[in-house]
């Protein structure tokens, strides 16, 4: 998988960022997942147009699979956009540009 920006976190880190962020951004991925590797440059490029305004963290659910079990997580990538804490959004799939950023301006309207 192309190198990200993204922080890999595990079930105790993303528990305590949630309580750190109101909005966060978390995209479970896997090494094999082809989706995965044409998403997560193309996310890295729109978390930029955000200004640092929202955190995004990645999860590899073969290391974490308690994590996708807990998260509902059964296709790949799979985004989770919590706001204060709550699951706000859910999206399936290698999002393209303009449903990433409509993803990421919910997290503003919120």
């Amino acid at each position: 998988m192309a190198e990200t920006t993204f922080e890999t976190i595990s079930g105790d880190t993303l528990e305590a960022r949630l309580a750190d962020h109101d909005t966060l951004l978390v995209v479970f991925v896997a090494d094999w997942c082809e989706p995965c590797s044409i998403l997560l440059p193309r996310l890295a490029r729109a978390l930029e147009r955000q200004s640092g305004r929202l955190e995004a963290y990645q999860v590899e659910v073969d290391e974490a699979p308690e994590l996708a079990r807990k998260y509902g997580v059964r296709g790949m990538p799979t985004l989770l956009l919590f706001v204060d804490g709550d699951l706000a959004a859910t999206r399936v799939g290698a999002l393209d540009d303009e449903q990433l950023k409509q993803l990421l301006e919910s997290a503003r309207e919120r």
